[in-house]
């Protein structure tokens, strides 16, 4: 357990366009049987990955990776220098890989990306999740639970 590594990808949507600021998780716990958790929740529609991140307290504040965590109003009303020094689980519009990707600003305007990052990221690699649900901060084992599709 917690032997993973992910990539979590938050999107900032502005008039100019999308950026998305990854951020890598190392030792984390990355369950992608689809199976089990339709057998845990009774419902056919369950999350097919649940992600669970350790945090710690660093004078109160939670903490993972060495960057901030701020909820998703908060990380959105922050200024731009803000995004990547922090990170935010945000369901339905965040998203995770299985692995590691670089930790620079990807703009959705690169003509690199005809159709957006996220459409890009999704035909070119396997294990990418969609942020559904987010579960925590929870206190008596600090972590949170992410659902992903």
């Amino acid at each position: 357990m917690y032997a993973d590594t992910v990539t979590i990808f938050n999107k900032h949507k502005t008039a100019q366009g999308t950026t998305w600021y990854p951020t890598v998780l190392h030792n984390v716990d990355l369950n992608t049987d689809k199976g089990a958790n339709v057998v845990k929740t009774g419902l056919e529609s369950a999350d097919a990955a649940k992600l669970h991140v350790r945090y710690t307290l660093i004078d109160g504040v939670i903490t993972i990776a060495g960057k901030p965590y701020k909820g998703p109003k908060e990380w959105a009303a922050q200024s731009e220098t803000g995004f990547p020094a922090s990170l935010t689980f945000t369901g339905g519009a965040d998203f995770f890989i299985h692995g590691e990707y670089a930790e620079t600003a990807i703009s959705d305007t690169d003509p690199a990306y005809k159709n957006g990052f996220y459409d890009y990221i999704n035909k070119t690699c396997d294990d990418v999740y969609l942020i559904t649900t987010v579960g925590g901060p929870y206190k008596l084992i600090p972590h949170f639970e992410i659902g992903g599709k």
